[in-house]
């Protein structure tokens, strides 16, 4: 007897030391509270700042240094050319908040202004959703190891909305949409602001995993954009049979403040959109390695967008928060 007992001690002891060095890492307690978003769906949203620009691509380009266009690197600082999942997963230092418990790779081509100097991207969101098509309750945390890419570099035409979105800060959208705030003006190009606006550029990845392949040759073929919910009525979307997993929606958000100093926004261009005759924001992508702790993210999935709740920045709706990242 005595012996279970002083296991069970040593139990609780190892319980509660597990989660002081969880608060003393990655994640801190919050009184914040989470609540219900009046569209029906659910979201979390996180903070990673820029952390390294380089012309590495590992998932396109694997094991070849300087071999593509220049891209912007968030979280993971340890990120290159030769970075495989197992590496990623070692990395001893993030950008995103949350410490160690999110050491996953983000990155996008770099921005440009009209005359040619970077634009950086400050404080950027990175948005995990239900979305609005698939209902809350089918989504699954996404597997270890998943990576993927959004959008298509090479293209030298507008892409589709459900990819890239841009719009001004100070637009008034009329039409309907399934949320107020996320209106139905959004456009698949760079837009002309006035001075003084915010340019909002949105990349969002597809929502849906074949539940097989962790990656496959073209890094997209794996994954699929849900069938799109009947407006207003949020969930009423599906995976098609071919990618029945629905995953949380991934977006890269930035807004950029339009000053005189970088020319008109429609004269800016990404580092892949190169080429007389782009149209900017064409080539715009986005790509995505998985290196988050998985009980955090099922923990993320489960109190915020299984239950469609609004979580807020780092909100894990259990009375904790990732410890946030400094921020620009």
């Amino acid at each position: 007897m005595k012996s279970i007992l002083l296991t069970i001690a040593a139990l609780v002891s190892l319980s509660l030391s597990l989660v002081a060095q969880a608060q003393q890492g990655g994640l801190v307690n919050s009184r914040e509270e989470v609540g219900e978003r009046e569209d029906g769906s659910g979201a979390f949203r996180t903070h990673c700042v820029e952390s390294h620009i380089s012309r590495d691509d590992p998932l396109v380009w694997p094991g070849q240094p300087g071999a593509t266009h220049e891209h912007v690197f968030f979280g993971n600082r340890s990120v290159d050319a030769y970075t495989r999942m197992d590496r990623l997963m070692n990395g001893q230092a993030t950008t995103c908040d949350g410490v160690a418990l999110n050491q996953s790779g983000y990155w996008v081509p770099a921005l440009y202004d009209a005359y040619g100097g970077r634009i950086r991207y400050i404080d950027p969101l990175f948005y995990y959703k239900t979305g609005y098509h698939v209902p809350a309750q089918s989504i699954v945390a996404p597997p270890a190891g998943l990576r993927m890419i959004a959008g298509d570099a090479k293209s030298r035409r507008p892409q589709g909305l459900h990819v890239a979105k841009f719009r001004c800060e100070s637009w008034d959208a009329n039409g309907r949409w399934f949320s107020p705030g996320d209106p139905l003006d959004h456009i698949n190009r760079l837009p002309r602001c006035d001075e003084g606006d915010l340019l909002e550029i949105r990349i969002v990845f597809p929502q849906c995993w074949d539940g097989r392949n962790l990656t496959s040759p073209d890094h997209q073929s794996h994954m699929a954009y849900p069938r799109e919910a009947r407006m207003p009525r949020v969930g009423t979307g599906s995976c098609p049979s071919s990618h029945p997993v629905a995953i949380p929606e991934i977006s890269y958000n930035f807004a950029i403040y339009v000053a005189e100093e970088l020319g008109p926004s429609d004269q800016w261009r990404f580092s892949s959109d190169m080429g007389d005759g782009t149209i900017g924001g064409s080539s715009v992508h986005a790509d995505w390695m998985n290196g988050w702790d998985q009980d955090v993210m099922t923990t993320i999935v489960e109190n915020c967008l299984n239950r469609a709740q609004e979580c807020l920045v780092g909100l894990l709706g259990d009375g904790t928060r990732l410890r946030p990242i400094p921020l620009d």
